[in-house]
């Protein structure tokens, strides 16, 4: 939105600091970028002349904030799309709805996704990544992310949901043409490939769900097709959107989490040392790997009134926010030695899955296989070397690198 079509607010939108998601170094190390704006004002603005919080205590309270309604739709008209299949996929993905729409779809899904059904899956997760990892074992230079991190976790959530095993490859190249399309740029050979992604993932669904309701199964896609509350129950289009974003999700932000959290784990020598010896700090080092290398880089709303976040410093009715959480989860008003990976870290919990209402439902299922991975990891190794410094994708919302990550991996 130009500024000029900001409504009428106390604060002068010119004068607060700016934030150029425009420049691809931005991208590159986006904690270090948006420092200065966040330690110069509570707010800063787009090139756009959009709101951006970057602070943890303002995320925190405005995201948890009912009066901060979700924007999805905009992620993809700013881009062009507002029409064809993934415009109408889009539309009905529980993360583009406000309450009372959300709370009936949440209700409707949430029971999937209980800390005991997760801890559940810990077996299987850990006997994936075992498996994932013997061949890499002192093989030389590997790309982890190939090999391991997007892998994993769409044989999860595949199995999670009942898709049969020779679908994953393919599930696995739609889900990650999809995950495409959340970037602040979409060329029209990307865009058609997307379009492509989400008709194919709509096809092999819809008749998987048919075959469900024939023949019900203990899986996620037949208490998709059979969930109820209130009498209440997923339309056969919301079933489809349902689990075409539980795919993309569970595979696209928990790869990003295995890659670039563990990324930023190797670059801290004594952190890997000390984790050989003190498996019990796993936990934490995923925390820290979150906390620090977030695999999403924020959350857009937009507010259904005025909300004034301080002195002179207010959110318009109806104007798009920006919460970048790099900025949030390295705020030293937050976390003492934020740019530190510290095991010991007693701070609040980061920023990467949100707050509030749409805080995200697959949180606890990716932190358990990146535990597990990490425990693997560890285990099977002695030396694990960078091969080359990896580069992030710029303009990637749900943040890749571009060429993989390439490590060495040497033992036990």
């Amino acid at each position: 939105m130009p500024p000029s079509d900001l409504p009428d607010t106390p604060d002068d939108p010119d004068a607060l600091p700016l934030v150029d998601l425009a420049d691809p170094e931005l991208w590159q190390d986006p904690a270090a970028a948006l420092a200065p704006a966040r330690e110069a004002a509570p707010l800063a603005r787009t090139t756009r002349g959009e709101r951006v919080v970057l602070r943890y205590a303002e995320t925190e309270r405005l995201l948890a904030d009912p009066r901060m309604r979700t924007v999805g739709a905009r992620l993809l008209e700013g881009i062009g799309v507002t029409e064809g299949p993934l415009a109408n996929w889009w539309r009905l993905v529980m993360f583009n709805t406000n309450p009372p729409e959300h709370g009936r779809l949440r209700g409707l899904v949430s029971r999937a996704f209980t800390p005991r059904r997760v801890d559940a899956l810990r077996p299987r997760v850990r006997a994936l990544a075992r498996a994932h990892l013997e061949p890499i074992l002192d093989a030389g230079p590997v790309d982890f992310e190939a090999a391991l991190a997007d892998p994993l976790p769409i044989a999860v959530t595949c199995e999670l949901l009942g898709v049969p095993e020779d679908a994953w490859p393919s599930v696995r190249g739609w889900t990650a043409e999809l995950g495409r399309v959340f970037a602040t740029r979409l060329p029209d050979e990307q865009r058609a490939r997307c379009e492509d992604a989400v008709r194919s993932l709509t096809s092999l669904l819809r008749t998987l769900f048919e075959e469900r309701q024939r023949a019900p199964a203990d899986d996620l896609l037949t208490a998709l097709a059979l969930a109820t509350e209130s009498g209440d129950r997923l339309s056969p289009e919301e079933c489809e959107a349902m689990a075409i974003n539980l795919l993309f999700a569970g595979h696209d932000t928990t790869r990003g989490l295995l890659s670039i959290g563990v990324a930023a784990l190797l670059r801290n020598d004594e952190v890997v040392a000390r984790l050989r010896v003190e498996p019990n700090r796993i936990a934490a080092a995923v925390e820290e790997m979150l906390r620090l290398e977030p695999p999403t880089l924020g959350s857009l709303r937009a507010p259904a009134e005025d909300i004034v976040v301080a002195e002179g410093l207010s959110l318009p009715r109806g104007a798009p926010v920006h919460f970048l959480f790099p900025g949030g989860n390295r705020d030293p008003r937050a976390f003492d030695a934020p740019d530190r990976f510290d095991l010991d870290r007693a701070g609040p919990r980061p920023l990467s899955f949100g707050l509030g209402a749409h805080f995200c439902l697959g949180a606890g299922l990716a932190r358990m296989e990146a535990q597990e991975v990490l425990g693997a990891l560890l285990s099977a190794t002695r030396r694990i070397e960078f091969v080359e410094e990896p580069r992030l994708v710029p303009f990637a919302t749900i943040r890749r690198f571009a060429s993989g990550l390439q490590i060495r991996l040497t033992a036990a």
